[in-house]
């Protein structure tokens, strides 16, 4: 069973997604960057996971904006 995706998460995978375009990444090219697993990246912008703050700081920091901005993004 795939797991459950809340608006919250949704939302939050929205803007990573929206601000990893803006940077010029793709997303396989942003996970080797951030040092994250590509298909755990993909899932995150899915809104399939609920990221810990620590996985949301280590996106923020290889998108080289703030956390709280990606969170305004997502109106959250």
């Amino acid at each position: 069973m795939p797991p459950k995706k809340s608006r919250a998460n949704q939302a939050l995978g929205k803007a990573i997604r929206a601000v990893r375009k803006q940077k010029g990444y793709t997303q396989e090219s942003f996970a080797l960057h951030a040092k994250i697993d590509r298909s755990y990246y993909g899932a995150i912008e899915r809104g399939e996971f609920n990221v810990t703050v620590d996985t949301t700081m280590t996106i923020a920091k290889g998108l080289k904006v703030p956390a709280a901005e990606l969170f305004k993004r997502a109106k959250l």
